[in-house]
């Protein structure tokens, strides 16, 4: 009774195992059957007309991807039909009779039988990327449109990683590739690319400009260098980079116009300077070519030197842009050129702001949504830009004063050559000025982009010894110069920046882009030079001459009515209103309230000081700059600062 009764639980226990097994295995053949038959729902494979694999004038390609070492990394490795082995179930189908052209997910079918479901027109991925901080990693992804142009995106991971992955599909729609309908095929298209595995490698940048000796722009790479290693643009798409024509055309044509013609030269030199500023070591900055309007500024001179890198009308932009809008310019031509024209398309009060932002490289701190600090961006570039007044007067036409600093960012170079034909000093056969203005304007927009090529490439595969030599090649440009021994400490800066463009130009004649003569770029630009230092007070800085001016000024204006004679009567002073001090000899005794807030009025006193007497018009004390006399309409003793102005011009004539 005993061993019968342990063998019926034996027994009892074995039915009840086979039974879970017998219920595990058919729901994982019904789990798998079910899937299966929702994801081929509507999923079948279309063969399109021209595509069917004739391999009479193609070669079968069958290209199994993704051979990963381990399995694990497949989204569908719990499923071991589908992902047995080392192989993710992804297949890139090319040119394989009975297939359409594709990516395609492998199945089985409930009877064993492989099932390949289309997801997507060819798509490769060619290499895994990431920033130069070691953030952002992504995928560098290659297809092809229906027109046979081919497409690359460094794909963010973070967009592979998503909850809602239509932006990831909608960039690549955007871009021409064909993706299946079916919403369960198309989830599939993120995992194919998040699982292929590839030993290549790319840095993503987001601006063009050199990095290390190549130069990248959005279309290619430009250079070679010992790393090997794959730089690709991440950055804002644009078609600013254009050419047309042959760098001859370009030659026989703009660069022939320019010769003799000094401020056409100089344009044409700063568009290549862009390029070396980085290697110089310089910081940004620019020129403005300040002229009335309506005499060929824009026709004769921006739009030239706008021809070395693309077409006139898209690469040089207007003043007219925001903050941010004047970021992304400026993003976009790092390393480069930012042609801006008409000043006056800009609010004054934004003028100044605006120079400082593009001159200073750095745009404005922002904050992320976790409120920590974004990224800074940063660029170098080398700014043309043209107006009628210049951007000291400009910025004072809104009762602002303009700064030190601003103005040395962006010197004026008035356009007038004093030729009689404005910024034109050799028509090249043209009957006047305007006709020369018209003809190269159109000469422009037919051959441009070929010379800003031709110029990196000679520059990218020169670069180290460019980089040994620029610096004292500068200080030999600059002594042509001949600064005067004392001059204002900006001037020394703005002499800088124009011997750099001086050099850039006499590098693309060396480099044999520019089809000038030796010397052309240098003296054009000590032409330049020379008119802004006439014109601008170079020997005296901009604040030096603010202040001079003021002062001058303020004395012209009120010398008359607020300072009487130094013994007036009782009765004569009360009829001075707003008395700044007094009149002695022709000497202007002035009160320390009104020196400081009238006559030094946004001035530092101490540097007003001292540029009063270095200018001679402060006859300071035996040890002060101010003076304690008796004065005998007071009836007794005043300190004040005694003010003889002998050139009544003042800073003007500085």
């Amino acid at each position: 009774m005993k061993i019968c009764s342990g063998l019926y639980w034996q027994l009892r226990a074995l039915v009840v195992l086979m039974n879970k097994q017998f219920i595990t295995d058919s729901a994982a053949k019904g789990a798998a059957f079910l899937d299966q038959k929702v994801l081929n729902k509507n999923a079948e494979t279309p063969i399109l007309r021209g595509d069917t694999g004739d391999t009479s004038d193609k070669i079968e390609e069958s290209n199994i991807i993704n051979d990963l070492d381990n399995a694990d990394l497949s989204p569908q490795a719990e499923n071991t039909e589908v992902t047995r082995g080392d192989r993710p179930p992804f297949e890139l189908i090319e040119y394989k009779k009975g297939f359409r052209n594709g990516v395609y997910h492998i199945d089985t079918t409930d009877e064993g039988t492989p099932k390949k479901t289309w997801i997507c027109d060819p798509l490769k991925v060619l290499a895994v990327t990431r920033d130069s901080g070691q953030q952002n990693w992504g995928r560098l992804l290659s297809w092809k449109d229906n027109d046979g142009h081919e497409h690359q995106w460094a794909c963010p991971a973070e967009l592979l990683q998503a909850t809602d992955q239509s932006e990831f599909r909608r960039v690549l729609a955007s871009g021409g590739l064909v993706i299946s309908t079916n919403q369960k095929v198309r989830r599939l298209l993120c995992d194919y690319v998040l699982t292929h595995r590839t030993s290549m490698k790319a840095r993503c940048v987001d601006k063009i400009g050199w990095h290390g000796g190549k130069y990248v722009l959005s279309s290619r790479v430009i250079g070679t260098t010992q790393d090997k290693e794959i730089l690709v643009y991440q950055g804002n798409e644009s078609a600013d980079f254009s050419t047309n024509g042959t760098l001859k055309d370009w030659q026989d044509s703009i660069g022939s116009l320019a010769v003799r013609n000094s401020r056409i030269t100089f344009a044409i030199s700063c568009a290549f300077a862009g390029v070396v500023v980085e290697l110089a070591g310089e910081p940004g900055g620019g020129f403005q070519v300040t002229g009335e309007t309506s005499k060929g500024k824009t026709s004769a001179l921006i739009d030239p030197a706008a021809s070395v890198w693309g077409h006139p009308d898209q690469f040089a932009k207007k003043w007219r842009a925001t903050v941010n809008g004047l970021e992304s310019i400026c993003m976009a031509r790092n390393h480069n050129i930012t042609i801006l024209d008409d000043l006056g398309q800009i609010e004054p009060t934004e003028a100044g702001q605006a120079a400082y932002l593009i001159a200073n490289g750095q745009a404005r701190q922002r904050m992320n949504k976790d409120i920590t600090a974004r990224r800074v961006a940063t660029w170098k570039t080398m700014l043309l830009s043209s107006g009628e007044i210049d951007l000291s007067r400009y910025i004072e036409s809104a009762g602002k004063k303009a700064k030190g600093g601003q103005v040395a960012r962006l010197p004026s170079i008035p356009a007038d050559t004093g030729s009689g034909h404005y910024a034109i000093e050799d028509l090249h056969g043209s009957a006047n000025g305007r006709e020369f203005s018209g003809r190269i304007k159109g000469l422009a927009r037919r051959h441009y982009g070929t010379a800003g090529l031709a110029f990196l490439e000679a520059v990218a595969g020169d670069y180290e010894s460019i980089s040994s030599e620029i610096r004292d090649a500068l200080q030999k440009i600059i002594a042509t110069f001949k600064l005067p021994a004392k001059h204002a400490p900006e001037a020394g800066r703005i002499a800088e920046r124009f011997a750099l463009v001086a050099y850039a130009g006499e590098l693309a004649t060396r480099y044999s882009v520019t089809g000038w003569a030796k010397g052309s770029a240098t003296n054009a630009a000590k032409a330049c030079f020379d008119a802004w230092f006439d014109q601008y007070g170079g020997a005296v800085g901009h604040e030096e001459t603010t202040l001079l001016n003021q002062v001058s000024a303020y004395i012209e204006a009120y010398g008359g009515s607020r300072f009487p004679s130094h013994d007036a009567t009782n009765e004569d002073l009360t009829k001075v209103h707003m008395r700044s001090g007094f009149n002695k000899e022709g000497k202007f005794l002035v009160e320390p309230g009104a020196f400081r807030n009238e006559l030094c009025k946004s001035h530092d006193l101490k540097f007003a000081c001292r540029v009063l007497i270095d200018r001679g018009w402060l006859i300071r004390g035996s040890d002060k700059t101010a003076q304690t006399l008796r004065i005998p309409a007071l009836g007794k003793t005043a300190k004040v600062y005694v003010i003889d102005i002998k050139d009544q011009d003042g800073g003007s004539n500085a």
